[in-house]
């Protein structure tokens, strides 16, 4: 029987480079990759909120931290109320506060306990109740006081101011009599006490009063300024001021003396003719005259003064 035949050996074959051997693991290193992964996120982060913020409660939680701000706001009311009652309550009640002292100041005519009752202001009450304005409104209604304040000094006293109005003047006003203001105001009927040795104001009429007062106040105004201006020349120092009258078309007659002396000196402006008046008056006082009209109120010369004898 015949065998294979064996070659003898020899040298190794070289390895064949298409067949790996099975005994070498083959490793493929992958390219690095760097992955990151997105961390846990606060829910802070979604809502907007930065590290260290108040994560927001819900509606709930909301609404009782309003109850609970809204209940301490009641509570600070409260307690403000509360002292501003007691406060209050002790200021109209404390004794301290009663009135003890009326002050009274600027009356000559009233009295200062006839200036207080007008007010309805009485020692005892209570210094915060008493109505300043309607003590006021009553110390008015006296027709003598032109203004009026009334004020609190605390704890305890009531100061009253009043500026009383000052007769000029005596105005007949058809049959009646009033008292005048230097302004020309008409502001009581004279009674016993009242001021009498004043000049006398006539020719105003009701009519006047009624229809243009304002018209009729510059008139009686304007007729006490010539009163008072006759004042300042020398006749006067002898023939002193009795009347002034208004005629009809506003011009004025000045009546002097006792024996009421009647100067005529027409419409204005005065001032001239008042010297001319008061040179005409030492004449005849000179001469031992007695006239009982003086024309000054030539308007066309009013130079030449006219003279009636008595």
């Amino acid at each position: 029987m015949s065998h294979p035949s064996v070659h003898p050996a020899g040298p190794p074959l070289p390895p064949n480079r298409r067949v790996q051997s099975r005994s070498r693991s083959s490793i493929v290193e992958a390219p690095e990759e760097r992955v990151t992964l997105d961390p846990v996120r606060d829910p802070r982060e979604a809502t907007g909120f930065e590290a260290g913020a108040t994560v927001p409660t819900t509606r709930r939680g909301r609404y009782l931290e309003a109850l609970r701000v809204a209940a301490g706001i009641l509570v600070t009311i409260a307690a403000a109320l509360a002292c501003v009652w007691g406060m209050l309550r002790y200021t109209r009640t404390s004794p301290r506060f009663s009135v003890r002292t009326i002050e009274v100041q600027g009356g000559s005519r009233r009295s200062p306990e006839d200036i207080a009752h007008l007010g309805g202001i009485a020692k005892g009450q209570n210094i915060f109740t008493a109505d300043l304005e309607a003590a006021k409104v009553g110390i008015l209604t006296d027709p003598w006081i032109e203004q009026a304040s009334v004020r609190r000094k605390l704890p305890s006293t009531i100061a009253v101011e009043v500026v009383e109005r000052e007769a000029a003047a005596l105005v007949a006003v058809g049959p009646d009599l009033y008292l005048s203001t230097r302004q020309g105001e008409l502001f009581k009927k004279p009674e016993p006490g009242d001021p009498y040795d004043l000049p006398i104001v006539t020719g105003t009429r009701s009519d006047d009063i009624v229809n243009d007062r304002a018209g009729a106040v510059a008139m009686i105004k304007k007729a006490l300024d010539l009163a008072f201006d006759y004042e300042h020349v020398g006749a006067a120092k002898f023939l002193p001021v009795q009347e002034v009258h208004v005629e009809d078309d506003g011009a004025l007659v000045l009546s002097v003396g006792k024996d009421a002396v009647a100067l005529r000196l027409g419409k204005g402006p005065y001032r001239q003719t008042l010297e001319q008046a008061s040179r005409v008056l030492g004449e005849l006082a000179a001469r031992h005259a007695q006239a009982s009209v003086v024309f000054l109120d030539n308007e066309a010369h009013p130079e030449r003064v006219v003279v009636r004898m008595r």
